[in-house]
């Protein structure tokens, strides 16, 4: 055969060469497309961003014993107005409820109060075992001189237990220390309306007030 016979031949073997070669690509690319296109919803692999956080629980500990809130478990109603719990970062803890105070039941130096033992039996009643919100005032201590978390506690249904408290006649509005002003003045208003109202602790022939 001829070199110009070899050349092309050569050139022949090459062209269907590439031809196969661009063939099989754009049948692989086909095949991706109508995959993608036949696959069934949500199996397409979309990016993914990281999962959400539960409602009101710190990604850290920073949160826990520091400004914010947090999630926690009530293991024990110390009294109407001292919890007991475990945080979200497993630590135990006591938390005084801010703004609020409830006739005294557990202090050696003192009797117990009118109307402590149901405080204290509704506190129980209503949070132990049962999980809670923790929220921090941002114009009150973090802590008080017994080292309690001083905290707004909120229930699983989204209830204000420290206004409920004090609303439903089991605590009166414990104003004297830092707080929001705003706050102070709810507290205030609710003890006024259960004193009006009798509710609880202020009920008539219930206790000296």
């Amino acid at each position: 055969m001829s070199r110009r016979g070899d050349h092309a031949s050569m050139s022949r073997m090459s062209r269907k060469r590439w031809e196969r070669l661009i063939a099989g690509i754009v049948a692989a690319t086909l095949l991706v497309i109508l995959s993608r296109v036949n696959a069934a919803p949500g199996e397409i692999d979309l990016p993914r961003t990281a999962p959400a956080l539960p409602l009101n629980t710190p990604s850290d500990s920073s949160l826990v014993r520091g400004r914010g809130e947090t999630n926690a478990l009530v293991i024990r109603a110390v009294d109407g107005d001292t919890l007991h719990v475990r945080l979200d970062d497993e630590t135990e803890a006591s938390v005084r409820l801010l703004g609020v105070n409830t006739p005294e039941t557990v202090d050696p130096r003192r009797p117990v109060e009118c109307f402590g033992k149901e405080a204290s039996a509704f506190t129980k009643s209503m949070t132990d075992g049962k999980r809670i919100r923790l929220e921090a005032d941002p114009q009150a201590d973090e802590v008080d001189k017994y080292g309690r978390l001083l905290r707004n506690v909120f229930l699983e249904d989204g209830t204000d237990f420290n206004a409920a408290l004090v609303r439903e006649g089991y605590a009166y509005a414990y104003v004297d220390f830092p707080q929001e002003k705003t706050r102070k003045a709810e507290l205030k208003r609710l003890e006024e309306d259960a004193r009006d109202h009798g509710r609880g602790l202020w009920a008539e022939g219930v206790c000296e007030n």
